[in-house]
């Protein structure tokens, strides 16, 4: 039975074909999985009971190697960007792309062995970025032909 798709009230009040109670079926499955006791009398028990049976499931999904710590979820894959990353939705090439930016480690409370082997010394490459020097004349590329208000007469 998939009780990860089910709210609390269906659980509590649900009973299956055979005349089971689904919260018999579901304390059973989760005394299983997590090995500890439970209330089935308490009400707000019974709520972080199901929540905590469903992150489980929803992280047993997910099969990236890196996780983010709490406080960067929802974090904007780069500037601007329209996507936001958790680790419900985190892939290897959103990962990638958050340990490009400066200080891209801080995000993860969790990488992959290879990331954490990199030598103390060696840093990420990051890109360059080509600096304009104000004084410097720009040079025109390409098509040069400059057309002024005496030649258009």
């Amino acid at each position: 039975m998939d009780f990860t798709t089910m709210d609390i009230y269906t659980i509590t009040a649900g009973i299956g074909s055979d005349g089971t109670r689904y919260l018999q079926l579901f304390l059973q499955e989760y005394t299983k999985l997590f090995k500890e006791k439970v209330n089935p009398a308490c009400p707000k028990c019974l709520n972080e009971y199901l929540t905590r049976y469903k992150n489980y499931y929803k992280e047993m999904a997910n099969t990236c190697k890196y996780r983010l710590h709490a406080k960067y979820e929802n974090i904007p894959l780069e500037f601007g960007s329209p996507i936001l990353v958790n680790n419900a939705n985190i892939t290897e090439d959103y990962a990638k792309k958050l340990l490009e930016q400066a200080h891209g480690l801080r995000y993860f409370s969790k990488l992959p062995d290879a990331i954490k082997a990199r030598p103390a010394g060696e840093k990420m490459k990051r890109k360059r970025i080509q600096k304009i020097q104000p004084d410097a004349p720009i040079e025109p590329q390409g098509n040069t032909d400059i057309f002024t208000n005496d030649d258009a007469e």
